[in-house]
């Protein structure tokens, strides 16, 4: 097993300087594009979207997409809702299929997806490790899964690194190698990606 460390800017202050405020459309914006310079996504690929909320990331996705194919899994109903009326032709053109509940529910059989990915979904599980072996299940062999953790409110930028240290010891158990950690300093919430593969 491996951990690399890449940086697109390094956040030079430390994490607790930066991790307050209201998020600006802006910095969402900014954000969705680091997201999808994280998965790197080829038109042809099988991708799972945990967490999809407004749909606005998954839409984005599927606009990458011809031969492909995204789904998204969510718990809330009203996001649900709202995904879907959002994502109306691409579910029309079964390009993405969206689904409620967990990720035990989902429908795909083992070895599916090119590319899973979510962003601070692992906040809201009980036991996050066997949630990430439950998504590693779902990866093709090479398949990467790719977790971006955003903290939204003030934290020791210590606290912030051991959540970082218990995804990738999550990773491992999971069967994920060569774990990537990159982290992007955009105002007011750094970002982090840690992405990891499955082993062939």
């Amino acid at each position: 097993m491996s951990v690399t460390l890449l940086t697109n800017v390094l956040p030079s202050t430390g994490f607790s300087t930066r991790l307050t405020g209201w998020l600006s459309p802006g910095y969402h914006a900014r954000t969705s594009e680091w997201v999808l310079e994280q998965l790197n996504i080829l038109p042809y690929q099988h991708l799972l979207e945990v967490g999809y909320g407004q749909g606005k990331m998954i839409q984005a996705v599927a606009r990458k997409l011809k031969t492909g194919f995204i789904a998204g899994t969510d718990c809330s109903i009203a996001m649900y809702q709202q995904a879907t009326r959002r994502n109306r032709r691409p579910i029309q053109q079964q390009l993405m299929q969206l689904h409620v509940g967990g990720l035990h529910e989902l429908p795909y059989p083992p070895h599916y997806f090119h590319t899973i990915y979510g962003t601070n979904v692992h906040t809201s599980w009980k036991d996050p490790q066997v949630e990430f072996i439950r998504l590693s299940n779902l990866l093709k062999n090479g398949g990467r899964l790719v977790t971006v953790f955003q903290p939204q409110w003030p934290r020791q930028e210590k606290d912030i690194r051991q959540t970082v240290e218990k995804i990738q010891e999550d990773y491992i158990t999971a069967g994920l190698t060569d774990i990537r950690i990159r982290y992007k300093d955009t105002e007011p919430i750094t970002g982090i990606s840690i992405t990891g593969y499955k082993v062939l």
